[in-house]
């Protein structure tokens, strides 16, 4: 399984970056806080996101997923989320991360628009 992985693309046509800056966002800030810090991750997250685009509000959620060395375990994560918004400036991606021990940071970016 590859190291980075795009999960979803833009959920509207109004973004406030490229997906690819989104992507590069959410990895940058991963690589650059302490992986096991995910307040400092979601915060570096946002600081960036506030200097792409001044014309939208976000939410940011992080959830971290390590899997122990063991082989028998057994993982299932589903996870959904929602919104009730303008379909063409709001929307959602989400982007998933793998560190540098292994486990998984999965990012969820929600933007509405100001």
């Amino acid at each position: 399984m590859p190291a980075l992985e795009v999960n979803s693309v833009p959920s509207s046509a109004e973004f406030p970056a490229a997906p690819e800056k989104l992507a590069s966002i959410i990895e940058a800030s991963v690589k650059d806080a302490a992986s096991d810090d995910l307040g400092a991750c979601t915060e570096s997250i946002l600081v960036e996101l506030n200097k792409a685009s001044s014309a939208h509000k976000f939410v940011v959620s992080l959830t971290k997923v390590a899997f122990p060395d063991s082989e028998d375990f057994d993982l299932s994560i589903d996870s959904n989320i929602g919104g009730s918004w303008n379909k063409v400036k709001d929307g959602a991606y989400s982007y998933s991360v793998e560190t540098e021990t292994g486990a998984r940071i999965l990012a969820t970016v929600v933007w509405i628009s100001k």
